[in-house]
């Protein structure tokens, strides 16, 4: 997986740290093979897709919440563009 420099999802897993980088990255591999794993949030301009997904915690690194844009025109495959990540917080305060 490559992260281009300054890129959001680079500078927020930074951010989080824990491992989140390592996390983001096998799930971009998987939504590159099947990139309607999340869940659809609305629909954006032409065949673009915003989704949001949530990665579940380790022993290491928080729950995450990313938010993904699924960019495809024809001929497929598309571009995913991981637009957020996120660490989860709970409503009792607990969360990074």
């Amino acid at each position: 997986m490559r992260h281009r420099e300054g890129s959001p999802d680079l500078a927020r897993c930074q951010a989080v740290g824990h491992g989140a980088l390592e996390a983001v990255g096998a799930l971009r591999a998987e939504l590159e093979k099947s990139p309607t794993l999340g869940r659809q949030e609305h629909s954006a301009v032409g065949r673009m897709k915003l989704c949001t997904t949530r990665l579940e915690a380790t022993a290491g690194r928080p729950a995450l919440t990313v938010t993904y844009v699924y960019d495809a025109p024809p001929p497929e495959p598309g571009l995913i563009r991981i637009a957020l990540v996120s660490p989860v917080r709970f409503a009792g305060g607990a969360g990074f």
